[in-house]
């Protein structure tokens, strides 16, 4: 940096660009070395030590990072606040502070921390916590001051509400959501759901199609809009959506197995094995996508009646790969279709220490159903534990 005679908010300003510039081009080093002059010659200030603490966690060094952004929050307490509780709760550092953080943020009229919050009760299956929390006061400043929030806020809502079986709710909610903001595709898409699962497919359709038109980018009306024109009967124009998206969204496994589904659904389950083995060999240097493939590899195994060969597929996925949830919880689902309570508990045991939120959520519906195949273990205490449920009174 140039020799600079006095200090000024313009001067750290320039200090702060100069390292944000570094940091977009994931020149992080640089732009800590950046940050890190400029506290040295200009003092402390805390947009500089904000931005310190969240290049140091993109460097992997957390202890680190959580102490600038301790000493940022004194002063400028939102954003580095919000961070500090990302940091916690994805790093695993201490999930409790960082989620009472963000509670605090919430309840103070702050989106971003209430849309983490409610991102992370979808995931894990809390419908009415979303709600809950989409629903929370807010003032005006506030959506004028983070409208992504808002937005995503009131898709979530909308989703929820589906997902609950409030359907009128729900429609009734994304109708206003989608005239108070024209140009969210989200909107549009839930919609046109909610209208598919009433059966009510031509107005399915022109939602899926206005939230294409829209946003292009997103995968998830033009999956809708596939498996629409197969429900009713379309099979030749589902084949081509599918196809489209393949090629379209290549490297997206929620779309190979979708696809993969309808080709086995078709009775073309070699195409489809041979879709997802295709598919691993391209994704051999990603574990997590590799995981998941495989599992779903045994899962295509199965639905062609070939119970011994979906069984070896996560039995050999077990024995090598320590965090293969998916494979756990499909053989604890075969096995508990079988009798066998107790390898099917071990399994699930297994995969909940793993995910904990995953295995309560695969193990139980939105409406609170347990899924067919673990009706055997619906009274057992420990499932009950697993996913949650309290066990009810002789």
């Amino acid at each position: 940096m140039e020799e600079i005679p006095s200090v000024t908010p313009w001067h750290i300003e320039q200090a702060l660009q100069a390292g944000l510039a570094l940091f977009d081009e994931t020149r992080f080093e640089e732009a800590l070395a950046v940050f890190d002059e400029a506290l040295t010659r200009f003092g402390p200030d805390m947009g500089l030590y904000h931005w310190k603490g969240v290049t140091l966690r993109h460097l992997g060094r957390l202890r680190e990072a959580i102490e600038a952004l301790e000493l940022s929050s004194v002063e400028s307490p939102t954003g580095s606040l919000y961070e500090l509780a990302v940091l916690l709760l994805e790093e695993d550092v201490d999930s409790e502070r960082g989620t009472t953080i963000l509670t605090r943020l919430s309840a103070d009229g702050d989106l971003p921390a209430r849309e983490y919050l409610a991102h992370r009760a979808y995931e894990q299956g809390q419908f009415a916590r979303v709600i809950e929390l989409a629903r929370a006061p807010r003032s005006d400043e506030a959506d004028a001051q983070w409208p992504d929030s808002m937005e995503c806020l009131e898709t979530l809502e909308g989703i929820a509400l589906t997902e609950t079986g409030r359907l009128e709710e729900a429609r009734f909610h994304l109708k206003r959501a989608s005239r108070r903001h024209p140009a969210c595709a989200s909107h549009l898409t839930n919609l046109g759901r909610i209208y598919q699962l009433e059966k009510r497919y031509t107005r399915a359709l022109q939602y899926y199609m206005q939230a294409m038109e829209l946003d292009p980018d997103d995968p998830v009306p033009q999956i809708n809009l596939a498996h629409l024109h197969e429900e009713m009967g379309r099979t030749e124009s589902a084949e081509m959506a599918f196809s489209s998206l393949l090629r379209g969204f290549e490297g997206d496994p929620a779309v190979l197995e979708d696809y993969a589904r309808f080709l086995a659904r078709n009775h073309r389950l070699d195409e489809a094995v041979q879709l997802v083995e295709r598919a691993l060999q391209e994704h051999v240097d990603d574990t997590d996508i590799n995981t998941d493939l495989a599992a779903f590899l045994g899962w295509l195994a199965l639905d062609a009646g070939d119970q011994e060969r979906a069984r070896a597929i996560w039995e050999s996925q077990i024995a090598h790969q320590a965090g293969a949830f998916a494979a756990r919880h499909y053989l604890a689902g075969l096995f508990a279709e079988q009798g066998q309570t107790e390898r099917a508990m071990e399994l699930l045991e297994a995969a909940h220490r793993i995910d904990a939120a995953c295995a309560r959520n695969w193990c139980v519906r939105p409406d609170g159903e347990v899924e067919p195949c673990f009706s055997s273990l619906a009274g057992d205490p420990r499932f009950l534990a697993i996913t949650q449920q309290v066990q009810a009174t002789p």
